[in-house]
């Protein structure tokens, strides 16, 4: 069995005519609400105003670059961060390694000293007698 095909202007219209046509049975305070129903939708609906689109590519291009670059530019940004973040770590502990080597430098023991491994067990011993 072949259902003959409508499109849709002429679905729209057979809609409209039997819900017009069923109207003359509803009572006036249905009908009041139904009009005051539907001048609140069209209330809420935006307004048409003008749009930026592209010349030659149309809205779509637009649309589609939008819709498809801001997960794009979300990653990007959080890559930077994090990138900016171990930049500012790697400054942070090249600061700490300047500091350790200067006083190094500056201090009166031999740098042999340091690199005994009896001197650090007595320096760990040296600090637990003095607590």
């Amino acid at each position: 069995m072949n259902k003959p095909h409508i499109d849709e202007r002429e679905l729209g219209q057979f809609i409209r005519n039997k819900l017009n046509g069923s109207l003359i049975h509803l009572d006036k305070p249905v009908l009041d609400r139904l009009h005051l129903a539907r001048q609140a939708a069209l209330a809420r609906q935006p307004a048409l105003s003008a749009q930026f689109s592209l010349a030659g590519a149309g809205r779509h291009t637009w649309v589609w670059c939008e819709d498809n670059l801001r997960p794009f530019l979300v990653a990007l940004s959080l890559v930077v961060a994090i990138l900016g973040v171990n930049q500012i770590m790697s400054m942070q502990r090249i600061d700490d390694l300047e500091d350790i080597d200067s006083a190094l430098l500056t201090d009166d023991l031999p740098i042999n000293a340091y690199l005994d491994t009896g001197f650090h067990s007595w320096l760990a011993a040296d600090a637990s007698s003095q607590r």
